[in-house]
């Protein structure tokens, strides 16, 4: 039995658990990767924006600092390379975990929050479907996580900063 299920242990996932634990309730926090942080482990970046919003510090540190907080509170279980797989009537959340999905664990939560995070949105074109056609997020999945160039020579098309940064 937990108070609060956290579905999600990206920046979303990450922020609510900390401030539902600092309010003292009991989390769990379910995340499908091996290590919390969602998108903000991709990014070597830093971010633009305000102060209050990490302005100046690269994804993979304020993934770090979350993560450092999160584990200030004993009441915090994380369950990491798990999917949720249902939630039933009478509150009980079905998980599989592990390389092979062969652990399955229930789980009863008074509350649930879904923070399941963002995925690139390729826009569709001919011969997208390529070997060697990528979005600028699998770059940085390639790069920052599993440590592959995906290539030498790049042609990047589009119009956001993260384009820009990849390259």
């Amino acid at each position: 039995m937990t108070d609060i299920a956290i579905i999600g242990g990206g920046p979303a996932g990450l922020s609510a658990a900390i401030y539902a634990a600092s309010l003292g309730a009991k989390v769990t926090l379910i995340d499908d990767g091996l290590e919390l942080g969602g998108q903000l482990i991709k990014q070597t970046h830093k971010f633009f924006g305000s102060e209050k919003q990490f302005a100046g510090i690269r994804g993979i540190e304020i993934a770090k600092k979350m993560i450092r907080d999160i584990k200030e509170y004993d009441h915090v279980e994380v369950i990491d390379n798990a999917t949720v797989t249902g939630y039933y009537e009478d509150e009980v959340i079905t998980i599989v975990q592990g390389v092979n999905g062969d652990i399955l664990k229930k789980l009863n939560a008074k509350r649930i929050i879904l923070a399941t995070g963002a995925s690139e949105n390729m826009l569709p074109f001919i011969n997208n479907d390529l070997p060697g056609v990528y979005g600028a997020g699998a770059v940085q999945t390639l790069m920052n996580l599993y440590g592959v160039v995906p290539g030498n020579n790049i042609l990047m098309i589009g119009a956001g900063n993260i384009g820009l940064v990849v390259s």
